[in-house]
This record gives structure tokens, sequence and C-alpha cells, in this order.
């Protein structure tokens, strides 16, 4: 046998070999050929450590993210905005497979995700804003309502090398018939300045999410867990009403934010 017969009789032998250890390790989605997406619903067989870590890991990730720079607007400003939020699961584990229903058995939710989300804000003191954002999946039955309180507890040039700002935040789950989800957020950030625009930020916080079930399906207790994050980003300001914004936080799931926003008054 020739060498070259040998290496694709190994590799035949190496597929075949993976294909059935592959097929072990994806379950069989749960189908409803009604739905156009795939929506959250709980499955019988969802367990209470696969609820709990969909709700640590879901509501964490679409909690209200800063995506701004700890400086505030400024009174009586408001700007809208658009952000993208990307963030990645593992949509195989029994905590995503079990909590959502798919409209075929060959349509999986998909480990990649991304949301647009609309933004309010307005500086209702020199050093304090308070926002409002809000998220649907056009398709499916899951979006998310949040506001958000930040105050600047120091600024950068009036004896201090830096900006620092707290924030705390809300954010609601919607549409959603098979639980009830809230998600409550506290974190801290840092910002200097460099030269004229680029205002580079840290911070750290948590998300404390509460869950209730309502599904007939499943009777599963409710879950309370608390998830800590940092994030780190930057904000840029152009034409003077523009600000452009990037921020990554790890945390349950990582998580990207990139944002557009204006200045209208």
């Amino acid at each position: 046998m020739s060498r070259k017969s040998v290496t694709q009789t190994i590799a035949a032998a190496g597929v075949a070999l993976a294909a059935p250890l592959y097929a072990q390790s994806t379950p069989p989605l749960h189908v409803d050929p009604t739905v156009k997406q795939c929506e959250v619903r709980f499955a019988p067989e969802l367990t209470q450590a696969n609820f709990r870590r969909f709700v640590r890991e879901f509501g964490s990730v679409s909690a209200y993210k800063q995506a701004s720079s700890p400086d505030g607007l400024g009174r009586g400003q408001v700007s809208f905005g658009i952000e993208m939020m990307a963030f990645t699961v593992e949509d195989h584990a029994p905590a995503w497979n079990d909590t959502f229903t798919h409209p075929t058995d060959h349509h999986p939710l998909g480990s990649h995700q991304n949301f647009p989300k609309l933004k309010l804000r307005v500086g209702v003191a020199d050093k304090m804003d308070v926002g409002a954002f809000f998220a649907k999946n056009p398709e499916s039955n899951y979006g998310w309502l949040g506001v958000d309180g930040k105050y600047r507890i120091m600024s950068e040039g009036e004896g201090s090398p830096v900006s620092v700002a707290v924030r705390g935040a809300y954010t609601k789950t919607l549409y959603v018939s098979d639980m009830d989800m809230h998600a409550a957020t506290a974190d801290v950030s840092v910002e200097r300045r460099i030269g004229q625009g680029f205002r580079p930020y840290v911070g750290l916080g948590a998300d404390g999410v509460f869950a209730r079930e309502t599904s007939s399906a499943v009777n599963l207790h409710n879950e309370t867990p608390i998830a800590p994050h940092v994030f780190a980003g930057m904000a840029v300001t152009v034409l003077r009403r523009l600000d452009l914004g990037a921020e990554f936080t790890y945390g349950a799931l990582p998580s990207a934010q990139i944002q557009v926003a204006a200045v209208v008054f």
C-alpha cells in the first residue's frame, strides 16, 4: 500500500471515529415549527443547575453596560445613540439548549450573538447623567429595557490625575413568558484623557440577577446569582457633538459594545 493510500485510510478512520463523538456532544434541538426564530422557551429537561447557569449568563450579558466615558454630558445636555452589542455563548450546553426552542432541528441558536440597542442619555447635573436603553430581537420573543444613573465623584484636572465615576443600573428582560428576569448593576470606572479627544477608561463592578421561572414545563426554584465583571473602553468626541465609543466587558460571558451617539441639545 502506498504512503498516500495509508494517509487516506487513516484520515477516513479518523472521520468515522469522530462523527459519533460529535453527535454525542451535540444534543438534539427542541423544535416548534410555528416559530420563525429561536425563542426562549423552557424544555422539561431543564435542571436547576442549568437554569442557574442560564440566569447568570443571560442576565449578566444583557445587563446595562456603561459603554461610555466616566465623564458626564453636563447639565441640560441630551444625547441619542445606537449601540451594537456582541457576545458568544456555548449554545450546545444544556443551559442554553434546554432554554430555547427552534423552528427546525437544523436551526441552532448559534454561538455568536449580536443585538442593536437604542440609547438615550440626559445630563441632569454637571456631574450626573441618567440614561435608558431598549433592545428587541424583532423575530423572537425576548428584549430588554434598562435605566441607569452615573455620578462623577472625581474630575481630572481638579486636583486629581484621573476622573472617577460610579454607576448603578437596572435591566428588565421583556416578552419572555417562561421567566421573570431582572438585573441590577453597580460599577466604578476610572478615566484619563490622552490629548484633546481620546478618553480611555477601565472599571469593575457586578451584576445581581433575579429570575423566577413561570413555565408550565418545569418546576424550579428562583435563582439570584451575582456575576462580577471588569471592563475597558475608549471614548472620543468628534465634531463637538458626536461621541464614538467601544468597550469590552469580561464577566459571566465576554461581550463587546460599540456606540455612536449624538448630542442633540
